[in-house]
């Protein structure tokens, strides 16, 4: 019952993507003015126009590097 489809040490990026999309979408809240009358400029800042997507699409990304990998990445070599 050891045979998962994703390797144990890969959850740990898996998390890590979830987490990048989760910032972009936090990002991406809020910005929008108190009454209809009034332009906020702030819905077109820099961190939502182009943080925030980046930070979607690279949580995509590390998403489906993990989940396409058959053997667990190992980015720092433990000491046995």
């Amino acid at each position: 019952m050891d045979k998962f489809a994703i390797p144990k040490e890969n959850i740990v990026y898996l998390i890590a993507g979830l987490g990048l999309m989760i910032l972009g979408y936090l990002l991406l809240l809020g910005g929008g003015a108190d009454s209809p009358e009034v332009f906020n400029y702030a819905l077109f800042s820099f961190t939502r126009m182009y943080v925030a997507p980046l930070l979607i699409l690279a949580g995509f990304a590390v998403e489906t590097v993990v989940l396409l990998m058959r053997r667990p990445i190992r980015l720092f070599k433990r000491k046995q």
